[in-house]
């Protein structure tokens, strides 16, 4: 609610206010497993300390009892976004309507603005759902109002189709100069019924005003037939799906209990020494969460400070996290293989630091 509505964060113009909770709830339910397993283990020996100090009890396992509690806490929002991503991605459609580039929205209505003789500031209409979806649509549109097509503008399309996977798609319009004094024009687009989906039924409508392109440039306009376009962050957005990379999230787990079992036993040992380390380890999660993008897409952080994502092993599985719970897409694989050396290399330290100085807890309590 907070990032969403009122901080209006967005992934880019083809994901939805439904895509972008998804996204962040994903990652709000690896990280808050992966936050509670690490301040857990910290105190996990001070907190049991009766046990700690029985030469009987393997002390060991610990770190590992609190992160298995913890991430299994986390496995209980799986569920949640597996099937949210099934319903939404598969079984509910997107709802459809269709909007003017740079317009407003009063009463269902789009107010346009003045074109120029440039055609990239001339008023665009484009066919807008609330979520992309993983299959190609086609739909109809029908031209009205007062400027009459063909010599007010040329529109040269009646069918279009949406690309599987976009969520956006402009259609060309031309205002054309007819020599004839008039006021201002208006153009109403609406899209019929014909994808199975359910049509908002607001007609798109904006004002036209003559161009300077003349009757001949409009013809050779026509006859190159330009095509309607998918904005370019609407190309490389993958739509919810699920698919046979779910198979892959037990192992990413694994691999995050693994690292997390490492770093849980180091601090819970160097706690002991230190035990102001429990203050330090909730500052530096929280500075570390803000870090990683889970409530902002990684592409917002500047080009300077790009380095900080490519250091930052929790971006690495969120991203794969993400990728096979709610795009049906395998972990990447260099982002797969670093995070396995990280967790590897983790546990060995932890593991290695908590066994070093197992038998002074009993006198560090």
């Amino acid at each position: 609610f907070v990032f969403r509505i009122i901080l209006a964060a967005r992934w880019g113009d083809s994901q939805g206010a439904l895509e972008v909770s998804l996204v962040m709830l994903s990652g709000i339910i690896v990280w808050t497993g992966f936050a509670e397993s690490i301040s857990r283990c910290a105190a996990s020996v001070p907190q049991n300390a009766n046990l700690v100090a029985k030469v009987v009890f393997p002390t060991s396992v610990l770190p590992t009892y609190m992160t298995l509690s913890a991430l299994a806490n986390m496995c209980l929002g799986l569920p949640i976004v597996i099937g949210a991503t099934l319903w939404f991605g598969h079984i509910s459609p997107p709802g459809v309507c269709i909007e003017v580039d740079g317009g407003t929205a009063q009463h269902g209505v789009w107010e346009g603005y003045e074109t120029t003789a440039e055609v990239r500031h001339w008023p665009r209409a484009y066919i807008a759902l609330d979520r992309a979806w993983h299959e190609s649509k086609t739909f109809t549109v029908e031209w009205g109002g007062t400027a009459e097509r063909g010599v007010d503008y040329i529109a040269p399309h009646d069918v279009l189709t949406l690309p599987k996977g976009s969520a956006r798609l402009f259609l060309p319009i031309f205002p054309v100069r007819d020599n004839v004094a008039e006021g201002d024009e208006t153009i109403e687009v609406r899209l019929t019924d014909s994808a199975g989906l359910s049509i908002s039924k607001d007609v798109a409508v904006f004002a036209l005003h003559d161009s300077e392109l003349s009757p001949e440039d409009a013809s050779k306009v026509f006859e190159r037939d330009p095509a309607p376009y998918v904005p370019n962050d609407s190309i490389d957005h993958y739509p919810l799906s699920l698919g046979l990379p779910i198979v892959a999230a037990p192992f990413l787990i694994l691999l995050l209990a693994i690292a997390t079992i490492g770093i849980g036993s180091f601090f819970a040992a160097f706690n002991l020494y230190w035990r102001d380390t429990m203050h330090l380890i909730g500052v530096g999660l929280e500075a570390w969460m803000f870090g990683t993008p889970i409530f902002y897409p990684a592409s917002l952080v500047p080009a300077k400070f790009s380095f900080l994502l490519t250091m930052n092993p929790m971006h690495w599985f969120i991203d794969m996290f993400r990728d096979v719970t709610l795009f049906a897409r395998w972990p990447d694989l260099v982002h797969l293989g670093m995070f396995s050396v990280f967790a590897v290399a983790v546990f060995w330290i932890g593991t290695r630091f908590f066994a070093r100085h197992q038998s002074n807890f009993p006198d560090l309590l």
